[in-house]
């Protein structure tokens, strides 16, 4: 339920939001960063990459938490000011952000209104039927002056980060549940198990098409594949479901990504190829993969989320539906991740992997998280180093050979090796990735291996 709309009349903790104008602000606000006239040089790498994304979405600026103990601070806010977007093109974009994840907040500012938008939390862009509206969480009316002081509006709030130790700011910015990722996470999980139960195919199968039905999503969404694509493979078909249920034309199908894309990311086994023929099931589980509703809710999971934006690094996480031995696999949040490697992979440590030629090695990779991450990282560092140019595909996948990974897990390193690849598109343009030919590179039995790491050390590939 939405608040209602509150009036401005006074001076108070929302008058930076006040100032603000499409060109600019009325006065310097601590941690508010225009995109306009950004400078990268001498800046922080992350920092960067965040404003580059603010770019890609039109904000007019990103409100950053101060930095503590030496790292720079994280991303509260995009801000959005007088922009030409309808409230409908707005609601996307908040879906957009939403399925992302990379800020809690958006604020928007149009003439006499000023709109809270929150990330973190429920999908407020959709209604109940699934139609996209433009829901703020909150919004005030600018009248002479600004005089609301809720946390949410206050500028020395937000950039000493105490915003969030509010209880009623969490409560109603923040969910651990209804945020996109775990949400995904759990909608995937609920198939799954679904797909299990029934015994519609075996379990390797079905996992294997689950996460090529995520991995084609995404370059669906990324316009890497037209809708007159899957007509080569089944008359008249415009979406990927309608040739997921036809055994025959989803091998043609895998085959020519295959072939495309190289990496033997979509290749098939001769079993797996025969068991796709056999099969009557596949309608069944087209179906049931297509039509999946969240829990509780009456949307699937495929209108719920914008797949292009999600982060390639969510994959990992879903290899922890597939594990049978919970004992040996640890869930790792993303945010201890980046801990993690912000101490092993500082930017002056690049800096001497890359002088001396180094390998960045994962003994117990799982699906990837630390791989993902670390690879991000040295494309990052790349571009730093190289006056910001974006790397080009054979600078990729240089980078991507960096990345090496064992486990004894045969599905985490298949999954690790699909979000290595999706990483690799993420840093390219869509048109890039459709104009390259055999853009994955072989990873299996080169980079990644499924071995345990105690036998398999001494004869680990030198890069």
């Amino acid at each position: 339920m939405m608040t209602p709309t509150q009036t401005a009349t006074s001076n108070g903790g929302a008058l930076w939001l006040g100032d603000l104008t499409k060109g600019g602000v009325g006065h310097a606000v601590s941690g508010l960063v225009l995109v306009d006239g950004f400078d990268p040089n001498n800046r922080d790498p992350e920092e960067v990459a965040i404003m580059e994304k603010a770019r890609d979405f039109s904000a007019h600026s990103v409100f950053f938490e101060a930095g503590r103990n030496g790292r720079p601070g994280h991303a509260q806010a995009f801000v959005f000011v007088d922009d030409a977007r309808t409230d409908k093109e707005f609601a996307e974009l908040h879906q957009r952000l939403w399925s992302w994840g990379g800020v809690p907040l958006i604020y928007r500012k149009t003439a006499g209104l000023i709109q809270l938008f929150r990330c973190a939390h429920n999908s407020d862009f959709l209604d109940k039927n699934g139609k996209l509206v433009c829901n703020p969480i909150k919004t005030l009316e600018l009248a002479a002056r600004i005089d609301e002081d809720a946390a949410w509006w206050d500028a020395t709030r937000i950039r000493n980060g105490t915003i969030w130790d509010d209880p009623e700011v969490c409560r109603e910015m923040l969910s651990s549940t209804r945020a996109a990722h775990r949400r995904l996470i759990a909608a995937v999980d609920v198939l799954y198990r679904t797909l299990i139960s029934e015994n519609v195919l075996n379990e390797g199968l079905s996992r294997r098409l689950l996460i090529l039905s995520l991995l084609i999503a995404y370059l669906e969404e990324r316009k890497v594949l037209s809708s007159d694509y899957f007509g080569q493979f089944v008359d008249g078909a415009t979406k990927f479901f309608e040739v997921l249920a036809d055994g025959p034309a989803l091998i043609r199908l895998l085959q020519s990504m295959e072939d495309r894309f190289n990496g033997h990311v979509f290749r098939l086994d001769d079993e797996e190829k025969a068991m796709l023929r056999g099969t009557d099931q596949l309608r069944r589980f087209a179906d049931l993969v297509e039509a999946q509703k969240e829990a509780g809710g009456q949307l699937t999971l495929w209108k719920t989320y914008s797949f292009g934006d999600l982060p390639v690094e969510l994959i990992s996480h879903i290899y922890q539906l597939f594990v049978k031995d919970n004992n040996s696999s640890v869930y790792t949040p993303p945010a201890l991740v980046r801990l993690v490697l912000e101490e092993a992979l500082s930017w002056k440590r690049l800096d001497q992997l890359e002088a001396e030629k180094q390998v960045i090695l994962d003994p117990a990779c799982g699906s990837g998280i630390f791989l993902v991450e670390a690879y991000k990282r040295l494309i990052l560092h790349w571009r730093s180093r190289n006056n910001w140019a974006h790397p080009s595909v054979k600078v990729l996948k240089t980078l991507i050979r960096r990345v090496h990974g064992v486990d004894m897990e045969a599905g985490a390193i298949q999954l690790a090796g699909f979000s290595l690849c999706l990483a690799l598109c993420d840093a390219l343009e869509s048109e890039e990735i459709k104009a390259s030919v055999k853009l994955f590179p072989i990873l299996a039995n080169r980079s990644l291996h499924h071995d345990c790491f105690f036998q398999r050390r001494p004869d680990l590939p030198a890069p």
